[in-house]
């Protein structure tokens, strides 16, 4: 951006003009090159595939020529009798006299054994065999003549079979004819391509040549070598660095193959080539040089007037109303000197609109939230005292819903006409979103207050007509004094706030604002956040509180119990935070924070000696989880005892809040193979008929029903009624809240299995819990031996 900065304007334009064209240019002269490319290569693929078709022609009438000429050594009568002689001297000497009039390298004659009957010019060793396995003797056989391109010793042969027959002789003659030089020359000549044979052994990665390459230099030769190394079928086309290159196959041998490659010499095309691209490149430049000049006297005739329109749009953009600069040329400049003035014109009326709707609603054209928050803090700060109204529409998303949106528009117009008219004087009105409207007044108390609150609601609460349909509004009014209730915008807001929730529970007409409400909120804020810090640090303290069987007083498990001692707040309620942690969504982390806790807990007793179960709260959220089973079974994963020895309890309440989702959590617990019980059994709403569905093995008296159990008929009647129940439903009873010997013994005696309360033991730290087992001891006695309580 600075170097834009410092090459200006005509700068720019220059340097765009000229990129401009050297974009062009430099585009049009690599799509020529690429054209020239693709020209030569397909005038080399176009001249390779002729020089194919050429080279199949050639060797095809090579090979019908050899044919002419052994069939007529084999139709000699003189050969014939020579090879039906037997005489093997005779007949090789006839055979090297045929073999080098037909132009052999080599020649051999086999009868129907496989035994050699005349050879001349020392055929290769092997090659009966070969014939044999190119299929060259069963195919002269039927078809009169065979033929086969191979490589012998590092030469590239055409070998051909055809039979001789005469009386009492059945043989067939072999001959080799060498492809060299005369036979690259003709397909050179026709061609006008570079001709070599070649061939690979089957254990060497590189092709060697058999046929010599009389101008190609030996490190364009190992190009050529490595031409074409991998897979190839014939007539494949291949690019190189010096050459373009036909490969076509000879032989279907995979072990020997016999390749003919047809070369053009890239270097005069590449030459040329290069000569085309200096030419382009010259030219390119030339008119780069070109461009620049002309650029540069767009760019001084154009200058000047820009910077004078530019300095105008600066001035403009500053908030300034200049005049336009007077400017000699027409046309577009002039046309965008119009612009910018027009362009101003249509500025200062947008910035009245932008203000105007920056600061009132839409809808009502009442003043908006911010505006209305703007006169609060002006009032705050000069010390004014007013009295603030909040009004919130409640059935405005039932309107919207029912009637449409246009309708409840036409609702909240209607509203804020009246709230107009019955406001006092010098009154500040403002829709604050949605159904609320928000009003500042006179200070005022008491009765003043109390009529005035009046008058507004009524006002709106009126029955009211909109487009012929008739209805009347149901609103929640509150009130502020400020700046006694408030000392700025953001008490202002959350005390208002505070408020309207009181009085959608209270259900008054008109709700004041209470102080020390807004202290209850911030520790409850203060709560949420130093939860999660409580939990990571350790904050929260684990106690556990026996449980004792009936039977014989036994200690048969713990319940754990979370407390939280704050370190500003002091100790808060257990149901306090959880219900905070509920709300906040925190009770994810407290509750795995908890099984940790009480699984670490207990492996540290069973290390020292003490094997006892635990129970453990479950929140009515755990319930939704599935996760939850996951992390019980991870918590207790090298649990000690039986999976059963752990309880989970989860309130009655939490299972009716949303039973089919507990009831699968409850049955994949209970596969887990933990206790289930319903802790605080009789304090909700269910239904035996739910009871009877859940997977739990275990009720939990409420101990409001055990506290005065000895003193109150009605609680003793709901006890044991409630204990017969759940033995008939086939479940353990667990009261809590035993206060005394006496309330130990009725619940014995109506057959309650486990009991805990104060009676037997307080809830106490982990550390003391050895201690409190072993305490128990003592009290055995009373538990088991019914009587009058001794002093």
């Amino acid at each position: 951006m600075a170097i834009a900065d410092r090459i200006g304007f005509r700068g720019r334009l220059v340097s765009a003009m000229v990129a401009l064209v050297a974009i062009v240019s430099l585009s049009i002269g690599a799509l020529l090159m690429l054209y020239l490319f693709e020209d030569e290569k397909s005038r080399a693929t176009e001249q390779l595939s002729l020089g194919e078709r050429v080279a199949e022609e050639t060797l095809q009438r090579r090979t019908s020529l050899i044919f002419s000429r052994l069939d007529v050594v084999v139709r000699d009568f003189g050969f014939r009798s020579a090879m039906a002689s037997r005489d093997r001297v005779t007949a090789d000497s006839a055979l090297e006299n045929q073999s080098r009039r037909v132009g052999a390298r080599f020649a051999m004659i086999i009868d129907s054994d496989g035994n050699t009957l005349a050879a001349a010019d020392e055929p290769p060793s092997g090659l009966v065999a070969q014939a044999a396995t190119l299929n060259l003797l069963a195919e002269a056989q039927v078809n009169g003549f065979a033929s086969q391109m191979v490589v012998l010793d590092d030469r590239a042969v055409e070998l051909v079979t055809i039979p001789v027959e005469a009386p009492g002789l059945r043989a067939q003659l072999i001959a080799g004819f060498g492809l060299g030089r005369e036979t690259t020359d003709v397909i050179e000549r026709l061609s006008g391509t570079d001709v070599l044979f070649r061939t690979r052994d089957s254990e060497a990665d590189d092709y060697r040549f058999l046929t010599e390459a009389m101008d190609i230099e030996e490190t364009r030769l190992a190009e050529l070598a490595d031409v074409g190394s991998g897979p190839q079928t014939a007539g494949s086309f291949v690019t190189s660095a010096h050459f373009f290159t036909r490969i076509v196959s000879l032989s279907e041998n995979a072990s020997n193959p016999l390749q003919l490659l047809l070369l053009i010499n890239r270097d005069a095309s590449l030459n040329a080539y290069y000569q085309r691209a200096i030419e382009i490149l010259l030219l390119v430049s030339s008119v780069l040089v070109l461009a620049a000049l002309i650029a540069m006297i767009m760019a001084r005739s154009l200058g000047q007037p820009v910077l004078s329109l530019a300095r105008y749009a600066k001035a403009i953009g500053d908030g300034e109303s200049p005049e336009p600069p007077p400017i000699k040329a027409g046309g577009e400049l002039a046309e965008l000197r119009h612009a910018l003035g027009e362009m101003l014109l249509k500025l200062r009326d947008r910035e009245e609109q932008i203000r105007y709707a920056a600061s009132h609603d839409e809808i009502t054209g009442l003043p908006n939230v911010h505006a209305f928050l703007n006169s609060v803090r002006e009032s705050l700060r000069n010390n004014e005292t007013y009295r603030l109204f909040g009004l919130r529409i409640n059935e405005l998303p039932n309107i919207n819903d029912t009637l449409g949106l246009a309708f409840g528009d036409k609702v909240l117009r209607a509203v804020a006409g009246r709230l107009s008219q019955e406001l006092p004087e010098h009154s500040e009105l403002a829709r604050t979103g949605g159904g609320e409207f928000l009003m500042l007044a006179e200070a005022c108390t008491g009765e003043a207050l109390d009529r005035l609150a009046h008058q507004i609601l009524d006002a709106v609460q009126a029955p009211m007509q909109i487009d012929s349909t008739p209805f009347a509004l149901r609103c929640t009014m509150v009130s502020l004094q400020l700046p006694e209730d408030a000392q700025d915008t953001d008490q202002v807001r959350r005390r208002l706030n505070l408020t309207f929730e009181m009085a959608q529970t209270t259900r008054q007409r008109i709700t004041h604002y209470q102080p020390g409400r807004d202290e209850n909120h911030l520790r409850e804020l203060q709560i949420i956040a130093d939860l999660t810090t409580a939990i990571s640090s350790m904050g929260l303290h684990m106690n556990y509180q026996p449980k004792l069987a009936m039977a014989d007083g036994r200690p048969k498990q713990v319940e754990a119990l979370v407390r939280w001692i704050h370190p500003d707040l002091g100790f808060i309620s257990p149901e306090e935070f959880i219900f905070l942690a509920e709300q906040s969504g925190q009770i994810t982390e407290l509750t795995r924070h908890i099984l940790a806790r009480v699984a670490e807990d207990a492996r540290a007793w069973h290390r020292a000696g003490l094997d006892i179960g635990v129970a453990i709260n479950l929140s009515a959220l755990d319930l939704t989880r599935p996760e939850l089973i996951d992390e019980v079974a991870d918590a207790f994963a090298d649990w000690p005892m039986a999976m059963s020895d752990i309880t989970l309890e989860v309130t009655e309440s939490a299972l009716m809040e949303d039973p089919e989702t507990a009831l699968e959590t409850l049955g994949r617990l209970r596969a887990l193979g933990v206790t289930l019980s319903v802790d605080d059994f009789g304090t909700g709403y269910s239904s035996l008929s739910q009871l009877r569905k859940l997977p739990v093995q275990e009720l939990k008296i409420d101990k409001s029903f055990v506290l005065r159990l000895d003193t109150e008929p009605q609680d003793q009647l709901i006890v044991k009624s409630t204990i017969d129940m759940a033995h008939g439903l086939g479940l353990s009873i667990v009261a809590e809240g035993i206060e005394n010997r006496e309330a130990w013994h009725l619940l014995k005696q109506w057959g309650c299995e486990t009991g805990q309360g104060f009676y037997m033991s307080r809830p106490v730290g982990a550390e003391e819990l050895p201690a409190t087992l072993q305490a128990l001891q003592a009290l055995k006695p009373e538990l088991v031996t019914s009587g009058e309580t001794t002093s």
